[in-house]
């Protein structure tokens, strides 16, 4: 009989035992790549499960029941510092009415935040930080065998992508997420963006080979209908290695649709018409300022200018790939000048899809340690938060960390100004009205996003505004 094993997706919080979240339009393909290396390596002594709580909708107590059924003798838990309400109150759940069942802690806020498996040593066992694998389901085999494992474990970086099984999309109840497949062709990020707590992961760049990635591309074509989401950090780092894939796609005469990450300075117009060419169709770009001096020096975005972020502006729209910029406002040291170098960036540039941010300081990141620096964060804090005595939910709630050069409601009040001029704009909301017809899933929250965007200025999952907040500023300077 192999040993079961279930890994678990929380919600960002449960409140009153039933789950909340925000987007769950993406399959966790995190936890699809451990459970299928698990069962492809050692399905003789284990069996691996997937259970996403929010696009479930599983409550406290349905959860419960499952486990009851199911009998697992291990619980992995994946959390994002977002998520760590939910991640918190589902493991003291579970410790508390199954307590001989292990709880393995992993994702990114634990990669970037090791001490918190002793902080919370009453409901984690264990915690694999990184990538996890190999050594995750190598310590399952050692668990199954009652040999002593390490509490806390780095996880084995993966130096070969070609070896690892493709994500069983059997695993999840598929049609209840995007139409877009989600897919990555590399690992890893070599750049430290101030604000970015991935480097704690792995900064070690890692592509498959072409022949794989297609292999897998053909292998969902059928269900996916060639809609591709790649979730790489920065899927062009490696030009000539997207060329050849591109390339290959137009040479089978692949019909896809896909969109993918990366920054202004690792495209050009000769990738862009070969990436149009095989399908590409949206590309996000973290631009994070319209100020380069803000961008450059603080940010460390990189040296582009804006003369170079309008240009490739052209140049998608010349081969008709949509441009989603994101941005961030109220970097420490921005002023009301470089704010409005920002907006009028946003709003003067033709970008097609904008997501705007306040810089929040996430463990494992530059801004993190900023932010500790001047006692605005802490580990004490990120417990409260993570135990909810901060309130529920992260929205409102985790700390964020803006320039000093002006008043924080100015910054909420430029932000409600930006988002009501970009998004109530006719063609944009027909744009938005397109893509959710491909993602059902979707059309609830964007509904509830457009209804927030009219009644306060953003998006209903931002978590920057709470309750009783001043909404009148003048942004005149």
């Amino acid at each position: 009989m192999r040993n079961k094993v279930l890994l678990i997706n929380p919600p960002l919080y449960f409140s009153q035992g039933y789950p909340h979240a925000i987007d769950v339009s993406v399959p966790p393909l995190g936890l699809l790549y451990l459970a299928s290396y698990i069962n492809f390596h050692h399905k003789k002594e284990l069996k691996a499960e997937v259970i996403d709580v929010a696009v479930s909708d599983y409550s406290l107590q349905a959860i419960g029941q499952i486990i009851k059924r199911k009998r697992p003798f291990v619980l992995g838990l994946t959390s994002m510092t977002p998520q760590l309400q939910g991640a918190i109150e589902l493991a003291t759940f579970v410790k508390t009415n199954f307590p001989q069942i292990k709880i393995f802690l992993g994702g990114p806020h634990v990669s970037a935040d090791p001490g918190l498996l002793k902080r919370f040593s009453k409901i984690f066992d264990y915690a694999v930080t990184g990538e996890a694998e190999k050594t995750f389901s190598d310590s399952l085999v050692k668990l199954t065998r009652n040999k002593r494992i390490p509490r806390i474990q780095a996880g084995e970086v993966v130096t070969n992508l070609d070896s690892l099984p493709f994500p069983d999309h059997k695993l999840i109840e598929r049609s209840k997420y995007s139409q877009y497949e989600s897919m990555m062709f590399s690992r890893g990020c070599p750049f430290l963006c101030y604000y970015c707590s991935r480097p704690s992961i792995s900064r070690l760049v890692r592509y498959r080979s072409v022949n794989n990635l297609i292999k897998e591309v053909e292998a969902v074509y059928s269900t996916s209908h060639g809609y591709i989401d790649f979730q790489d950090d920065t899927l062009t780092i490696r030009k000539q290695l997207v060329a050849e894939f591109c390339q290959t796609v137009i040479d089978k005469k692949l019909k896809l649709h896909w969109r993918c990450n990366t920054r202004i300075d690792l495209v050009d117009d000769q990738l862009l018409s070969l990436m149009a060419r095989a399908g590409c169709d949206l590309i996000h770009f973290g631009i994070e300022a319209g100020n380069e001096r803000i961008r450059r020096d603080v940010v460390k975005k990189g040296n582009f200018t804006n003369e170079q972020i309008y240009q490739t502006i052209k140049l998608c729209k010349k081969n008709g790939i949509k441009f989603a910029g994101y941005f961030i406002i109220g970097h420490p040291g921005e002023g009301k000048r470089e704010l409005t170098q920002t907006k009028n960036l946003i709003l003067n540039s033709g970008i097609d899809l904008v997501g705007l941010s306040i810089p929040t300081p996430f463990p494992g990141s530059k801004l993190y340690e900023m932010a500790r620096d001047e006692q605005i964060i802490n580990e004490n804090i990120i417990d409260r938060f993570a135990r909810k005595e901060m309130g529920e939910g992260y929205a409102g709630n985790f700390p964020v960390f803006t320039t000093k050069k002006v008043k924080r409601e100015y910054i909420y009040t430029l932000m409600k100004e930006i988002n009501r001029k970009f998004y109530l704009k006719p063609s944009i909301m027909l744009n938005k009205l397109k893509d959710d017809l491909l993602s059902p899933s979707r059309l609830k929250q964007d509904f509830m996003d457009l209804i927030s965007l009219i009644s306060r200025g953003m998006s209903s999952r931002k978590p920057y505004k709470k309750p009783g907040q001043d909404e009148k500023y003048n942004l005149a300077t």
